[in-house]
């Protein structure tokens, strides 16, 4: 059957988020209409107490009509209740409680497999860079990933470091490019770009490449106060300019996305980096990522950021190889020095294709470098 695009509703609950009128098409399986981009306006009721970040994101998976369905159930509900299976032909779980806690998306809150395979496919079907926000527009990356089929290119040409105490000034244009490869597990290319150090040894090549798998594990659950998790791997490799080559370096995330009240977003990011010490040997720290953020006024948001030891992305491993005056001094520890940094930034939706973003920071321990200014864009495709 040949599309066709509804005529939108100048002010009922169907009104999207800043995007273009919705339009129906028929699904050629189940012959119903499919509703294309977001469902529920952010002003909805049942959005109501969750973090900007988290509306966007449920706001593909709400029909109007049915907005308790973004309900989580309770603890001691029978999961297989609404399974259609006889009581007496079921085999219960070993821990019911826990599967009524995480769900890895929202759309298996739906009773209905046809609505709830259409709440999965609107997401894919309609670009909307708010779903998920860019992951370098501040220090720690989100829980989520793209869906399925969908690619952001993120860069920031403005990428000034200042000196620490063992470092000189550092230019960076940084990238990321993103890739669903399902909606759950994503693929990614990072690197620092075109990088130059400065004095006393002026140095310009290309940063090395990692490469990154993001998977998304659960969504929050507002009901009990769980936060969105996924987990976050990435490979640091030697593929760029000999200067800036820091070793083979594994490191891993674990990601959280939490609302708090005042309709404030956590965001903050737990890891482990790989660093490689004096001695040429690789030397794993801990590493924290965080950020506060909140909507001021429509599609601008700011946000309060920093992180310790590490970016969830390598963004100062430059800062981490230490310098002949330190390597002296720190060879009988074998050890690196912490690095410390704290900001403040925002980022601007433009439309749906396209965001940006700028912060700045200040270094707090010695190693840090003494600020971090970005600047740059994002594009969904």
């Amino acid at each position: 059957m040949e599309a066709r695009r509804a005529t939108p509703s100048p002010a009922g609950p169907t009104a999207s988020h800043n995007s273009p009128a919705l339009q129906d098409r028929v699904d050629p399986q189940s012959r119903l209409p499919v509703r294309v981009g977001p469902t529920a306006s952010r002003d909805s009721p049942a959005l109501q107490g969750l973090s900007s970040i988290a509306k966007n994101r449920a706001a593909y998976q709400v029909e109007p009509e049915e907005e308790q369905k973004l309900q989580f159930p309770n603890i001691c509900d029978d999961p297989l209740a609404k399974s259609g299976v006889p009581e007496d032909q079921r085999d219960p779980y070993l821990f019911p409680w826990l599967v009524n806690l995480f769900y890895e998306d929202r759309w298996r809150l739906e009773d209905d497999p046809v609505k709830a395979r259409a709440q999965r496919l609107r997401r894919q079907a309609k670009i909307d860079i708010r779903d998920p926000d860019p992951d370098t527009a501040n220090f720690p990356n989100s829980a989520f990933t793209l869906p399925k089929g969908r690619l952001y290119i993120e860069n920031s040409p403005v990428g000034l470091y200042g000196k620490s105490s063992n470092q000189p000034r550092v230019y960076q244009w940084e990238f990321l490019i993103r890739y669903g490869l399902t909606d759950n597990l994503e693929f990614r290319i990072f690197s620092n770009g075109l990088t130059a150090q400065g004095y006393p040894k002026r140095t310009t090549g290309f940063s090395p490449l990692a490469f990154d798998f993001k998977m998304h594990f659960s969504e929050e659950n507002t009901k009990y106060h769980i936060p969105a998790m996924g987990v976050e791997i990435y490979l640091l490799t030697p593929f760029g300019s000999p200067a800036f080559n820091a070793g083979t370096q594994p490191s891993m995330n674990l990601l959280f996305d939490q609302s708090l009240p005042l309709d404030i977003g956590f965001e903050y990011n737990l890891g482990i980096s790989g660093v490689r010490n004096a001695l040429g040997l690789i030397h794993y720290q801990f590493t924290f990522q965080w950020a506060f953020q909140r909507e001021v006024v429509k599609d601008f948001d700011i946000f309060v950021q920093g992180f310790y030891n590490e970016a969830a992305l390598p963004r100062v491993i430059a800062f981490r190889r230490l310098s002949a005056l330190s390597v002296q001094h720190l060879i009988s520890q074998a050890t690196i020095p912490s690095i410390n940094v704290v900001g403040v930034g925002g980022i601007r939706t433009i439309n749906d294709r396209l965001a940006v973003f700028g912060s700045y920071s200040f270094g707090t321990t010695g190693a840090s470098p003494r600020h971090i200014a970005l600047l740059g864009f994002a594009v969904a495709f």
